[in-house]
């Protein structure tokens, strides 16, 4: 039988059929800068339990974070880094959240303790002598260590520089206290907290406003108000805050007070609308 030369082995191509080789360099890609910025500004949010400043680093992690992802998703044949970015946006979302809510429940608890007390001074300023309210803006500390009648002592017995010093400091207190105790009609009631806030120290510091309303007379007006700033310390070996009454401000205009609005005179000495036309 003749054989097919087409098909015989001298005619058949003998090039190995090899797998072909792939000789690309894989392409450099960066870490964000933005994510890894991210996850420090998250890390620095944990301070916000030392100061509310580091508030600041929790918005920035979230802020970078965001973006960094963006751009990975956006670019990603030139950068990397996502579960960076991704992990910076969680740390400035727990610690700046959960700062926030306990910052949130401290404050409301600390005010719950100012209102109370604000009321028992309230009371205070309309059955205690003037000396036990000097007392009562001393610091907890302070009151630890002194008596109201051994304050008021060492009150009287000093120079007539330092008891003019504190006659002026406490003139808007001895004006309250004379007229809630000039008549039994004299009321005098806690209304609300104007402001909450800290000082330099970290101290609490509440602005209450009272109420008081009684017969008028020449120095006052049927109803007016008064301001008193409380400062709260928690004294040693205690958990809750105590309080004095660092400041009075009497007079006092609350900023939520609207003044009655009086009628205008017709030249006749009636108001207009009163129901005495002419």
């Amino acid at each position: 039988m003749a054989i097919d030369q087409e098909t015989s082995p001298a005619t058949t191509d003998l090039k190995p059929n090899l797998p072909v080789i792939e000789n690309e360099i894989p392409t450099y890609r960066a870490v964000s800068t933005r994510a890894l910025l991210a996850v420090v500004c998250g890390l620095m949010a944990m301070f916000s339990f030392a100061h509310p400043f580091f508030y600041l680093f929790a918005i920035l992690a979230v802020v970078l974070g965001v973006s960094a992802d963006r751009a990975i998703q956006r670019y990603p044949d030139a950068l990397t880094g996502q579960t960076i970015a991704r992990v910076g946006v969680l740390l400035g979302l727990v610690f700046g959240l959960s700062i926030a809510t306990i910052t949130t429940l401290q404050d409301y608890l600390i005010r719950r303790e100012a209102e109370k007390f604000a009321v028992h001074y309230g009371e205070r300023l309309k059955e205690a002598p003037l000396l036990e309210l000097y007392w009562l803006g001393l610091p907890p500390n302070t009151r630890e260590q002194v008596t109201a009648e051994e304050n008021w002592a060492q009150i009287q017995g000093s120079s007539k520089q330092e008891q003019a010093m504190a006659e002026m400091e406490k003139a808007p207190l001895k004006l309250l206290s004379e007229r809630l105790k000039s008549s039994a009609d004299q009321k005098i009631a806690f209304k609300n907290v104007e402001y909450q806030t800290q000082d330099s120290d970290n101290t609490p510091l509440i602005l209450a406003v009272y109420e008081i309303d009684g017969p008028a007379s020449s120095e006052h007006e049927a109803k007016e108000f008064a301001g008193v700033v409380f400062k709260g310390m928690i004294p040693e070996g205690s958990r809750i805050y105590e309080w004095w009454a660092s400041d009075i401000r009497y007079p006092y205009t609350p900023a939520t007070y609207t003044p009655p609005v009086k009628p205008v005179d017709d030249g006749h000495g009636h108001g207009a609308g009163d129901g005495h036309g002419h």
